[in-house]
């Protein structure tokens, strides 16, 4: 199935969320006045994304941190697979970490949907056909759900970018060392600004879009890790905080922490779009999680352990209840009258204690 259109009949955030709710297989081609994207989706995953230039611009960011040799770099991504598999070993072989091309492809992607989600212009073309020979892609293998988030993130939070770096002339002087700790975009900008760099000079060597550069240099700005001449001081907004900790959450695996970061944001503020926006994400981002660990066809099989069993809350107890050997776990999260993340949940709470097996 093909489908094109324009963001003004159908909204890029809408467009996305579509493909994430469907679950789509296929790629994704936008199109406005900056050029050209294309995204690699699996499931509702952006296993990668290809746009003219994005490996000498991959190379160049590398090799101007000194985190990669920029021809090692390119190497690389010329013996990359056509169909993608083992990335891992193309990479490693020429001594360049596979994790930081994803976060620069990743860095591109949220810089890219922000953009274009606040121009509002452009048009799309998505068709099922995954085949990515002849494009210049990139792995980055995330989310749509998460995708989202950011990029929502990203141009709810510009004007604050915006209001703090107003200029490209300004200055921007490191305050810390780069550490391996930090985000890759955060130590590549603390290496670059060691000695001073002009704002403007700064994008335009990372060959990066004017909201990366600027969003993260505000970020370093406000974990006073940087110093910016002329720049007014920035107020930590105690939101913003608990949202990027969420994501940061989502990231590592720690959904239930996420959810209790959700929980406390939306009893405070439940009509702000980044948080309606974290919470569908930690949501989604948990059931696919537990999916993976509960193969929707594996059939459950109650081991019976009285004692074990009496622990469980009545709300467990009925889940599983349901359980008799023939059904399996889709079939169960159908039947349980509770919702689809809180069946997973017990079931993989049986798991762990014993009182399941799945076969």
């Amino acid at each position: 199935m093909a489908l094109h259109g324009d963001f003004s009949s159908f909204p890029l955030p809408e467009l996305l969320q579509w493909l994430d709710s469907s679950r789509k297989t296929g790629t994704l081609q936008l199109a406005w006045e900056a050029g050209e994207r294309r995204l690699f989706l699996l499931s509702g995953q952006v296993l990668a994304t290809a746009s003219d230039g994005l490996r000498g611009r991959v190379a160049r960011v590398l090799a101007l941190s000194r985190l990669a040799d920029g021809s090692q770099v390119m190497a690389a991504f010329q013996e990359l697979p056509p169909g993608g598999e083992d990335v891992e070993s193309a990479f490693r072989a020429r001594k360049v970490d596979p994790k930081h091309v994803r976060e620069l492809a990743r860095e591109e992607l949220f810089s890219a949907m922000a953009d274009m989600t606040r121009a509002g212009q452009g048009t799309f073309h998505w068709t099922e056909d995954l085949d990515r020979t002849g494009d210049e892609w990139a792995p980055s293998e995330m989310s749509l759900r998460e995708l989202l988030f950011e990029s929502l993130r990203w141009v709810d939070e510009q004007a604050d970018v915006d209001r703090v770096l107003v200029g490209d002339s300004l200055t921007v002087r490191s305050r810390v060392q780069p550490s391996p700790r930090q985000p890759l975009m955060h130590r590549i900008l603390l290496t670059l600004c060691a000695g001073g760099q002009n704002l403007g000079r700064l994008r335009l060597s990372l060959g990066m879009s004017r909201s990366s550069t600027t969003r993260r240099v505000f970020e370093l700005l406000r974990a006073k890790q940087v110093e910016v001449e002329g720049a007014p001081e920035v107020v930590v907004d105690p939101v913003s905080d608990m949202l990027e900790k969420g994501a940061v959450l989502v990231r590592e695996g720690q959904y239930d922490a996420a959810e209790l970061v959700c929980s406390s944001l939306m009893a405070s503020d439940p009509a702000d779009r980044r948080v309606r926006e974290l919470a569908r994400m930690v949501h989604s981002e948990h059931v696919a999680a537990l999916y993976g660990e509960l193969p929707p066809l594996a059939v459950p099989e109650l081991v019976p352990e009285p004692e074990s069993l009496a622990l469980l809350k009545p709300e467990e107890r009925h889940v599983s209840g349901l359980i008799n050997g023939a059904w399996d776990v889709s079939t169960l999260v159908l039947a349980s009258p509770a919702r689809e993340l809180d069946t997973l949940k017990t079931l993989a709470k049986l798991v762990r204690m014993g009182l399941l097996r799945l076969r």
